[in-house]
């Protein structure tokens, strides 16, 4: 009777974990997708803080988000971009980090764009507009306004199979990659250099899976 008990238990244990998880299901906005890209400085001409403290050699990544389902399709090229969120967008040093222009300039957005069969190479853009990589406003200012952050990929046109960001998810590093640049620009000036070495696109994991991942070894445990 006791290992009876126990079953029913947990039976209703997964039971509720996995309704936990339907009901999020049914209720999750569109997907949130994460980008992280990395590299290291490879030049630094930039006198000012906080970017001045970027020291040559030294890690650098950049984090940010997507909505999967809000995305804008550029009218002339095969390109998709997906407006970032702006308080996501992080760029990391190893003694600092530097964020988007607040209050982001009127009338523009900041995207994560995607290229498919643009034309035969596919990639990515962090980029104001969805056609040509022009970097977004970063919160330090340079000699000729804002600094930018400019940042794109090119590989192979078999990397990707569509514009859709869910589609991308993975991690792009060297292999195949025909073109890169990542660089913090000052008006025409590249004022410091970042060596890109990977970029991952993912999905975080809903709290509802982890619960249900919680209930699976006690519901096998109680089943012994």
């Amino acid at each position: 009777m006791n290992r009876l008990n126990s079953y029913i238990s947990s039976s209703l244990v997964l039971a509720a974990a996995i309704g936990t998880l339907a009901l999020a299901a049914d209720d999750a906005p569109a997907e949130i997708v994460n980008v992280e890209l990395n590299g290291s400085v490879e030049w630094n001409q930039i006198a000012g803080a906080p970017l001045n403290g970027a020291q040559v050699g030294q890690a650098a990544k950049l984090t940010f988000t997507v909505d999967s389902n809000s995305f804008l399709n550029n009218p002339t090229f095969p390109t998709r971009g997906y407006p970032i969120d702006k308080t996501s967008f992080k760029l990391n040093f190893p003694t600092f980090e530097i964020g988007l222009q607040s209050p982001y300039p009127a009338g523009q957005t900041p995207y994560f764009v995607i290229r498919n069969n643009d034309p035969m190479v596919d990639g990515f853009m962090v980029s104001s507009g969805t056609g040509f990589p022009d970097g977004v406003p970063l919160s330090q200012a340079g000699a000729f306004g804002q600094f930018k952050n400019e940042f794109h990929v090119t590989y192979g046109g078999s990397t990707l199979s569509s514009l859709d960001v869910l589609g991308a998810l993975g991690h792009y590093d060297f292999t195949g990659l025909s073109v890169f640049n990542w660089t913090i620009d000052d008006g025409p000036v590249n004022a410091l250099g970042i060596l890109f070495s990977d970029m991952t696109i993912s999905v975080p994991e809903p709290a509802s899976m982890g619960l249900l991942m919680l209930a699976l070894p006690l519901l096998a445990r109680r089943r012994r």
